[in-house]
């Protein structure tokens, strides 16, 4: 295929462009349509130039991929470079994996490099198995978690530590050992706060939320993505003062969330009704009944809620999620009379716990659910939806046990969680925060058929629709990447989060006051500026989006400020810390670890294949590839400490593109 040459002969006595080859992606597997890309550059860029190259290795062309052009390409006038993809072949074949090198061979046009790594370039080709490869995995862990996480610097691999994980135990083994995992709770952070007299103030809500995503406790990573899925669906806010000065009771309350992720859908409704920051938060913590007298009726705030936003939403729902039509026209789940009747339901609870005595002036026990009064419950019979009511009641009395009372809360949360729009309703809203924003209708249909068995007659079995949710064929198809439909942008939040798992982001104490980050990102877990989440899930942007009848709902977020704060809190993270306003203490700032990158400062294709794995999963565009590469090359001794230079530039460049913002 060309000449073999000496490496001091190479390129001697040739006038002409210098002419290199530089690996862009070298990962590539039969089971993933992703190419391999090298990029042949020379300096200059006046008039076409032909550059010939060999190809080697174990794989075989028409047979183990495929290439578009012979052993020439011609960088056109005014180009620098051009791009030569290889696309991987699946046969039946079970082979070790393959490679395919690429040497330029020499020309009186141009000279070659000197450098041995700049003349030849190798590509891995896997073989198609019955394990995802490592873009497939850093994919799904984007899904089922924060993220990929940094590699060992003891590995020489581009493969981050958790997606070999997934490599090696499968997708569907991988949730399952999730799913065993030990409960990561955010409360007991608190709590090891208040032990050591440290002052506990709002934001250590946000250091639990950090710990438990990032630090080394961090070790159930799915939970906590789901947990943190279920808190915009289950939306309390300390935008509420009170709650603003209720860090306890709020990590109290999204624990309930942590728990609730693998459990059963029935007992986390009935959880987020009973907890005492939902009650404050919609009002029906001493909630009571209608008073003739007074001319009082109960509060239907969170009537409303538990319906609209918390289980069967606004229109009654084919098991598919697409609406059902009577006459052409949608059908609501409720009206003004099922209002009225939830609210009854909910009267006559209050602060419970060992203390709770009293409806009127209990302490305030946050820790426990709210406790119900009979003497202030409505006890007539009540009709809910679709033909379920609930009979008149009697109180408890000598003493008031709220018997009476929490038999109707029972009978309102089984009418909502047994309606059919229950499944479709949530397993919707999961699909959209797990893995994409517009899912097909038969995508929705699998997820609600989980949700109403999970293939052991158990209705609302959380593990069953987390694991419907992933494993679908939709989540899971390698086609889906051509789709312009499929897909989502991450949240501000977990780019940030993802960004720093991608570096194992620690602080020396083990402490993590990442607060007030939403004055960048404008989102901050439990701080949403209403009921309605930071985002609807039926948001859709003006222009292509909305044109083709798609939704966004992330983008509600995106707006003029976080477009530009976003990127610029990235560029300090990398550099400084992920603190906003930083630490008095150095030991409470957290900050990237990035010895590894540092390894590969004077080899900037070799970095740029490791950010590339670790922050866009082997997905990075090849123009921007080549635009971030000739910046950072550019960073020389000139610059004041250009190592690390090379290293932050590269980080925050990528962190900036849609190639890491938009999940794929």
């Amino acid at each position: 295929m060309g000449l073999v040459m000496s490496g001091a002969a190479w390129g001697q006595g040739v006038a002409g462009p210098l002419v290199e080859v530089i690996l862009v992606d070298g990962v590539m597997s039969e089971a993933w349509p992703d190419d391999g890309v090298v990029a042949f550059r020379r300096e200059g860029m006046v008039g076409d130039l032909t550059v010939s190259f060999a190809i080697s290795g174990s794989a075989e062309r028409r047979v183990d991929y495929s290439m578009a052009v012979g052993d020439a390409v011609t960088i056109p006038d005014g180009e620098r470079e051009v791009w030569l993809s290889f696309t991987p072949l699946a046969d039946a074949l079970t082979e070790p994996s393959e490679s395919i090198g690429v040497t330029v061979l020499p020309s009186a046009l141009y000279s070659v490099s000197t450098k041995a790594t700049r003349r030849t370039v190798t590509l891995s080709l896997a073989n198609a198995g019955s394990k995802p490869g490592a873009k497939e995995s850093v994919r799904f862990l984007w899904q089922a978690g924060y993220g990929p996480s940094a590699d060992s610097t003891a590995d020489t691999d581009l493969i981050p530590e958790n997606a070999e994980s997934v490599m090696s135990l499968g997708f569907s083994a991988w949730i399952d050992a999730q799913f065993k995992k030990p409960v990561g709770l955010h409360q007991p952070v608190l709590e090891a706060m208040a032990r050591t007299r440290e002052p506990v103030y709002w934001d250590a809500k946000m250091r639990a939320w950090w710990s438990k995503s990032i630090g080394p406790t961090a070790t159930d990573p799915l939970r906590q993505r789901v947990a943190f899925a279920l808190s915009e669906v289950f939306v309390i806010s300390d935008r509420l003062d009170v709650l603003s000065n209720q860090p306890r009771g709020m990590l109290n309350f999204y624990d309930v969330l942590v728990r609730g992720a693998f459990g059963n859908a029935r007992d986390l409704l009935k959880g987020v009704a009973m907890h005492p920051c939902m009650g404050i938060y919609l009002s029906h913590l001493k909630n009571r009944k209608a008073d003739a007298e007074l001319g009082t009726f109960p509060d239907e705030n969170f009537a409303r809620e538990i319906m609209q936003l918390f289980s069967i939403g606004l229109w009654e729902l084919n098991q598919d999620g697409t609406p059902r039509l009577e006459g052409g026209q949608m059908v609501p789940t409720y009206d003004n009379v099922a209002i009225t009747n939830f609210a009854r339901v909910f009267t006559g609870l209050s602060f419970g716990g060992p203390r709770g005595t009293s409806f009127w002036w209990p302490p305030e026990d946050w820790n426990n659910p709210m406790q119900m009064w009979d003497e202030y419950h409505d006890l007539a019979p009540k009709t809910l939806l679709n033909g379920v009511t609930l009979p008149a009641r009697v109180a408890s009395s000598n003493p008031d046990k709220g018997t009476a009372g929490m038999a109707d809360i029972d009978g309102a949360i089984d009418c909502l969680f047994n309606h059919p729009n229950m499944g479709p309703f949530l397993g919707y809203r999961l699909i959209q925060r797990l893995v994409t924003s517009n899912p097909s209708p038969a995508y929705v249909g699998r997820v609600s058929a989980a949700f109403a068995n999970n293939g052991r007659g158990v209705r609302g079995d959380m593990k069953a629709v987390i694991k419907a949710v992933l494993m679908d064929p939709e989540a899971r198809s390698v086609a889906m990447l051509a789709s312009s439909n499929f897909g989502k942008m991450k949240e501000p939040y977990l780019r940030s989060a993802g960004l720093a798992r991608a570096f194992n982001a620690r602080s020396t104490s083990g402490v993590y006051p990442l607060a007030e980050l939403d004055d960048a990102l404008g989102q901050q877990p439990l701080s949403s500026p209403s009921v309605f989440n930071f985002f609807r899930p039926g948001y859709s942007p003006a222009g292509p989006i909305s044109d083709a009848h798609l939704v966004a709902p992330e983008f509600q977020i995106l707006n003029a400020v976080t477009a530009v704060a976003g990127p610029n809190y990235y560029y300090s993270a990398i550099r400084d810390g992920f603190n906003w306003w930083g630490d008095s203490d150095p030991a409470r700032v957290v900050r990237a670890n990035v010895a590894a990158e540092m390894a590969l400062y004077n080899d900037v294709p070799a970095l740029m294949r490791r950010l590339d794995m670790v922050l866009t999963g082997g997905m990075l565009d090849p123009v921007h590839h080549q635009l971030i590469r000739e910046t950072v090359e550019a960073i020389d001794e000139t610059y004041w400490d250009w190592k690390k230079e090379r290293i932050y530039m590269a980080i925050y460049l990528i962190s900036t593109l849609p190639d890491y913002a938009i999940q794929r």
